[in-house]
């Protein structure tokens, strides 16, 4: 590169050329798409009942809420679930279940989840035509008797009231199915690379934008997920056949209801994703990224598609670009979970991991191929 071609790449005018047109145009569908988060609200408390003055104990003053039977399919994650466990039965009240399904676990996670005061279920061998995770929230519903379901990954980090907040959702919303996207807390670096995939995770949705309540999300959000018992046996549940073979079990529970409310976890509901490092990473976005942009609304999906374009091309267009891009992915990616800066001044290898990643998932989605998880093979569809 001469030093005119140098001068001319760091000229600002280029920013405002017509060429610089489908930057800008991804730049601000980047915005649009990704508006605001929408934090699980706060069930309102009870009124006061009139003191007894006789009374030993004070008043109690507990949200006026549905008993919620919290269901975790874990497969050996004896590790995660003290940080979930842990609050959830501390705050667990008279009709509350906390449920964990072992699915045939070989690092202790049963004698784990008994020591944490969970009652734990073991299912049968995987028979033909199901995957583990919807086998595991089938036996784990079955199981169960309160009349809402909350379904929640054995990763999850909840806050104390997560099971009055689910529940006032969901008695608020009857016959819809309530889901929130943790705020991912990465541990290592290489799990900061995700950062691509839980942006445009939310973006695709299209509820998180400056359209909000207009849209009608067609997906839910595998992390955590409930719905009242009675809409969940009136679709099937997991034993619905276009649930129980899919990965991406959350979308088809959402499919099969057809009302769905969506929220972020940002600041306290929370998880860390792939703890395994750049394999599972890779792995575990395989096996859903390209499902879950198939479940996007079209207008989303291309939106989302502008955004990642300029991503792609103007940086190399223009130094001024990659600084514009650069503080838009810090900003966003705040909305999404904990992620360093330094990720996002790097955001072009970010960049790379995702297109590599997602050519990945769909190449596996169109010829049938299947990824390994858990010690398993699963379908990439």
């Amino acid at each position: 590169m001469n030093i005119v071609a140098v001068s001319e790449w760091l000229d600002p005018a280029r920013m405002i050329a017509p060429a610089a047109i489908p930057y800008w145009l991804g730049w601000v569908a980047g915005w649009l798409l990704l508006w605001r988060g929408r934090p699980l609200p706060m069930p309102d408390p009870m009124p006061d009942p009139m003191p007894d003055p006789t009374a030993e104990r004070p008043v109690d003053r507990s949200v006026g809420r549905p008993a919620v039977a919290v269901v975790v399919p874990a497969r050996d994650e004896a590790e995660a679930l003290p940080r979930l466990l842990s609050p959830l039965v501390a705050a667990a009240t008279d009709g509350d279940e906390i449920v964990v399904v072992d699915d045939h676990s070989t690092d202790g996670t049963g004698d784990v989840a008994r020591s944490l005061g969970a009652r734990v279920v073991s299912p049968p061998e995987l028979p033909e035509g199901w995957l583990g995770k919807p086998h595991a929230c089938w036996h784990g519903a079955a199981a169960t008797n309160a009349p809402v379901l909350a379904f929640v990954d054995a990763d999850v980090v909840p806050p104390a009231d997560l099971l009055d907040r689910l529940g006032a959702a969901v008695a608020e919303h009857p016959g819809t199915v309530v889901s929130v996207q943790p705020w991912h807390v990465p541990g290592g670096p290489t799990e900061h690379l995700s950062v691509l995939f839980n942006v445009t995770a939310l973006m695709g949705v299209g509820r998180f934008g400056v359209l909000g309540g207009r849209v009608r999300p067609r997906a839910a959000f595998g992390p955590v997920l409930a719905l009242d018992r009675a809409t969940y046996d009136r679709v099937g549940g997991h034993a619905r056949p276009d649930v129980r073979t899919m990965h991406t079990e959350d979308i088809g529970i959402a499919r099969a209801v057809g009302r769905v409310e969506l929220y972020t976890g940002r600041p306290d509901v929370r998880f860390r994703m792939y703890p395994g490092g750049f394999t599972d990473l890779v792995r575990g976005w395989t096996r859903s990224i390209a499902t879950g942009a198939g479940a996007a609304p079209w207008w989303a999906a291309l939106l989302t598609l502008a955004w990642v374009w300029s991503l792609a091309g103007g940086w190399a267009a223009s130094p001024w670009f990659w600084v514009t891009s650069a503080v838009q992915v810090a900003v966003l990616a705040r909305r999404a979970g904990r992620f360093s800066p330094v990720v996002a001044v790097l955001y072009p290898v970010a960049l790379a991991v995702f297109v590599v990643v997602f050519v990945r998932s769909l190449v596996a989605r169109a010829l049938r191929r299947d990824v390994e998880w858990k010690h398993r093979r699963v379908a990439a569809r």
